[in-house]
């Protein structure tokens, strides 16, 4: 679908530069930005660092409303309202970390415009109180981002996420944007049936990620820790990952590898949100640190 150029491209494409310092859109930006200020619902199927967060950052700069985000994550939801007010730019976030006074300070904001960006976590959309305060604003943009946790289908299935399905309706918001880098085709048509996308708004790009290198070793049994402990220690300078299938192996590998001095932290589901958010942070602001984990973490990091 060909969507011709209009004041709205020449306006974002200097808000571009001028807010965000880019010269130009990466693949698939340019084509979901358009689509959104032509008034329609999309889907962004974007890789890991592909520039989702663009796709709602900058219309909501020029979209007259509020731009509401939903995000998971409470240290990414923090990491990019932190990033944004680098750049001179206003974002607020609600979530279960913030005091009644901070809550309170970020709706003013919000309704008075000086705030239009808003990132907010799944579960207020429980809060009855929350509901009744953002029920009254004029949502221009309501994003979904991790929108893979809607389906069933999907490995981070959330029930909260249903509920959005169901509130997004009644928010009235003038355009829906669901963006996810986890969307196998069953996953991609239960987003698109959930927020009312036809095929041709569902933008998909190329997932080769170039800086990425994969290697696959061939171990015994006995001797795969061993070959894992060798490996870090001689590995490049920089944060790690090491990810496991089970929660009980994460954190018998992090006290392994510890006790042999290469301080490790393990992070999986079955860990207190509070722990999880800590560590996560801990990740975004390290140089040189070790996670082991599940695959319930990495969802939402920007790194």
């Amino acid at each position: 679908m060909a969507l011709v150029k209009t004041e709205w491209d020449l306006e974002a494409r200097r808000v571009l530069r001028e807010r965000f310092g880019l010269d130009d859109f990466r693949p698939g930006q340019a084509d979901v930005i358009q689509r959104l200020f032509a008034g329609r619902n999309v889907a962004a199927v974007f890789p890991t660092g592909g520039g989702k967060s663009l796709c709602y950052q900058l219309p909501s700069q020029l979209l007259q409303g509020t731009t509401v985000v939903v995000s998971p994550l409470i240290a990414l939801m923090k990491d990019q309202c932190d990033a944004l007010a680098s750049r001179g730019i206003r974002a607020a976030r609600l979530d279960s970390s913030l005091t009644d006074q901070e809550f309170r300070e970020s709706m003013r904001g919000i309704r008075d415009g000086s705030i239009r960006l808003l990132y907010v976590a799944p579960e207020r959309f429980f809060n009855e109180r929350f509901l009744a305060s953002v029920g009254s604003l004029d949502v221009s943009l309501f994003a979904i981002d991790e929108a893979h946790c809607i389906s069933q289908w999907g490995h981070n299935f959330r029930p909260d996420y249903l509920k959005l399905a169901e509130l997004v309706g009644k928010l009235k918001a003038d355009r829906i944007l669901a963006l996810t880098a986890t969307a196998t085709p069953a996953v991609l048509e239960d987003i698109r049936r959930a927020f009312s996308i036809e095929a041709d708004d569902a933008i998909r790009t190329p997932f080769h990620r170039p800086n990425l290198h994969l290697r696959s070793v061939v171990v015994d049994a006995e001797g795969h820790y061993e070959t894992l402990r060798d490996r870090i220690r001689n590995r490049t300078r920089g944060a790690t990952l090491v990810y496991v299938s089970k929660q009980k192996t994460a954190e018998t590998i992090a006290e392994r590898l510890t006790a042999d001095g290469i301080e490790s932290t393990a992070y999986h589901a079955g860990m207190d949100a509070e722990s999880r958010a800590s560590i996560q942070q801990q990740f975004l602001e390290s140089t040189n640190g070790i996670v082991v984990a599940t695959i319930a973490f990495g969802m939402g990091i920007d790194k």
